[in-house]
């Protein structure tokens, strides 16, 4: 307030009259106008909840006539595909495809070429054992320390050390016992440890009688599993059941302790280079002096564009490349400046006479598979159209038919039942009408005589165009021509409102699915939009536009009366203030005469 109010010369309470004046005022100024800015308000909140309903609507129509727009999208193209034998082979659909019955008869399956060492890497033999470590054996997990063994029950022990060659160990063997237990190497890798006994003319021969036992619980080093001693010859010796190698796949490569003798790296004139590179598939890899062979076979798994994926097998000690594609091809593979894939084993010859390595690859073979008869050649396990020649069908092989059961039988088949699928469209039907109703019910509700949006001929004109169309006649080329002729109906109790009558849904739907969709939506046919629901969605999407439609200009104008009866409240609440300030001044006036008289009064009354 601009001025105080004292009463203090009058004794008058003229706060409190104060207060009552504007408090008046603002009853048949103010209070009405709040009261119409609450019913706009209340009336913005109802038109945006409608027209969430009618959005809710809109969604539930698209489902149906989407393919007008997107037909990658298409519910009508679910299907349900039971494969007599999953085990034998599955198949999925992409979209449409006609329901049948789909014979399949699988030849062989797709499988992926493997390339592999054509021998055992760093494998031991008769020249190199004196230069290989022994504790660079089984991948550098060979441990020192002593070892025992047991020859009819007589234990004999030695002592490994972490510098002793490999031929140095098997000395300590064959001295340990004076000769009664001999370790030797043949031409193919392969170590043994054997009983020996010295015959009668002073040689020495395998004893079959002997009875040997290699190691003990308390032995610290694993000779017998380093040097793969698993296979038994009687009860007298032991013999590694895999090449023995040194290879030792966590150093260089190029480094003496790796057991990849011979790899070298040059120039392009021959001279001495650090490093090269190989070539897979057309993706190159570059190798060095400090890449070891773990080092690569991460480089080379770590590329997708290779489409291979290497592993290092620790018992056969063999590089191996293996296709991550099915299909009877090769892997390519190439060097330059370097000879690596020549000591791996994979390529013979250098330069323009590399070669893939005689015999090691082994190639992978197509998938054959007879489709209703049909032979059907594939590089992968799984069939799409393009060469089935069924629209929108993938298939997957699995296994040959031939080995379908313990009686191997070439007449065997796998039969796939493609049948359409109804439960994404009865879901949809039902999504359908509970936002016909909704947005029935709600409209009532708010368009009622004590509804937030009162009587609204726009509004009521576009529920009446909506209810039309439900039970309109539709001329279209199939078998329905109204929705009660599938199941959906008004409701008895209501008859605003839809109603689904599921078991003369599923009737129709199975009988003429086809004509359903018709019936719904016309753009399957012509996209001239004369479906049911295709009419439906133009009657809401024209309610819903945001240019014309009836929320928006429905909401332009609350928005307006809104922002104009704010005006009016801000200009009332003006003139109240300037009113309080008025009356505020008068009252003072008032009060300070008043106190003046008194006075007067007081002063005349002291003097008589």
């Amino acid at each position: 307030m601009s001025s105080t109010i004292t009463g203090l010369g009058s004794g008058f309470d003229i706060n409190s009259w104060v207060e009552q004046l504007v408090a008046a005022k603002e009853s048949t100024m103010l209070t009405p106008l709040q009261t119409k800015l609450t019913n706009l308000q209340n009336k913005s909140s109802a038109i945006s909840e409608l027209k969430t309903k009618f959005s809710t609507l809109q969604s539930s129509l698209q489902a149906f006539t989407k393919v007008i727009y997107d037909s990658s999208s298409d519910m009508w193209t679910n299907t349900t595909i039971n494969s007599s034998n999953s085990a034998y082979a599955t198949a999925t659909s992409a979209g449409n495809v006609a329901a049948a019955s789909v014979n399949l008869k699988i030849e062989q399956i797709a499988t992926a070429t493997s390339a592999k060492s054509i021998n055992s890497l760093g494998m031991i033999s008769k020249d190199n054992i004196e230069n290989a470590k022994f504790v660079n054996l089984a991948n550098g997990q060979a441990k020192e320390g002593s070892f025992s063994m047991f020859l009819n029950g007589k234990e004999y022990s030695i002592e490994i050390d972490e510098s002793d060659s490999l031929k140095n160990v098997m000395d300590k063997i064959n001295d340990a016992s004076g000769g009664k237990i001999q370790a030797s190497v043949d031409d193919s890798g392969n170590f043994s440890i054997k009983a020996y006994k010295q015959a009668q003319d002073g040689s020495w021969e395998v004893d079959t009688s002997a009875n040997l036992v290699l190691g003990s619980s308390g032995d610290e080093s694993n000779l017998a599993s380093a040097l793969k001693l698993h296979t038994k010859e009687g009860e007298y010796g032991y013999t590694s059941s895999y090449p023995v190698s040194v290879v030792n796949t966590g150093v260089a490569m190029a480094g003496d302790e790796s057991g990849l003798f011979g790899i070298e790296f040059y120039d392009k004139d021959g001279n001495p280079a650090d490093s090269g590179t190989i070539t897979i598939n057309g993706v190159d890899f570059t190798v060095d002096k400090n890449t070891s062979l773990n080092s690569l076979i991460s480089k080379i798994n770590g590329n997708s564009d290779a489409n291979v994926k290497a592993s290092y097998d620790s018992l056969t000690n063999k590089l191996i490349l293996t296709s991550t594609q099915t299909g009877e091809n090769n892997i390519s593979l190439s060097s330059d400046g370097t000879n690596l894939l020549n000591v791996l084993g994979l390529t013979e010859g250098t330069g323009e006479d590399e070669t893939l390595a005689q015999g090691s690859q082994t190639l992978g073979q197509n998938a054959i598979v007879y489709i209703n008869g049909n032979k059907v050649i594939s590089t992968s396990n799984t069939i799409t159209g393009e060469s089935s020649g069924i629209a929108n069908l993938s298939i997957t092989v699995k296994k040959p038919t031939s080995d379908y059961s313990s009686n191997p039988d070439d007449d065997k088949e796998v039969t796939l039942d493609i049948e359409p699928d109804y439960t994404k469209i009865k879901e949809s039907l039902q999504t359908f009408v509970d936002a016909y109703n909704d947005v029935v019910e709600t409209t009532k509700t708010l368009t009622s005589s004590d509804g937030a949006i009162g009587y609204d001929s726009s509004l009521n004109m576009i529920l009446s165009s909506m209810r039309s169309l439900t039970s309109m006649v539709s001329e279209n080329d199939g078998a329905f021509s109204m929705l009660a002729q599938i199941g959906i109906s008004t409701s008895q109790s209501d008859t605003t409102k839809l109603t689904i009558d599921d078991a003369k849904l599923e009737e129709a739907l199975s009988e003429d699915f086809n004509s359903v969709k018709l019936l719904l939506s016309d753009g399957y046919v012509s996209k001239n939009d004369t479906g049911l629901f295709d009419r439906l969605l133009v009657s809401v999407n024209a309610a819903l536009d945001n240019e014309n439609g009836y929320f928006t200009n429905s909401t332009n104008s609350v928005d307006s009366q809104i922002a104009s009866m704010n005006t009016r409240i801000e200009r009332a609440n003006t003139r109240i203030a300037s009113y309080e300030e008025r009356i505020t001044k008068q009252f003072n006036k008032m009060d300070s005469t008043i106190s003046s008289l008194n006075s007067q009064l007081s002063t005349l009354q002291a003097y008589l």
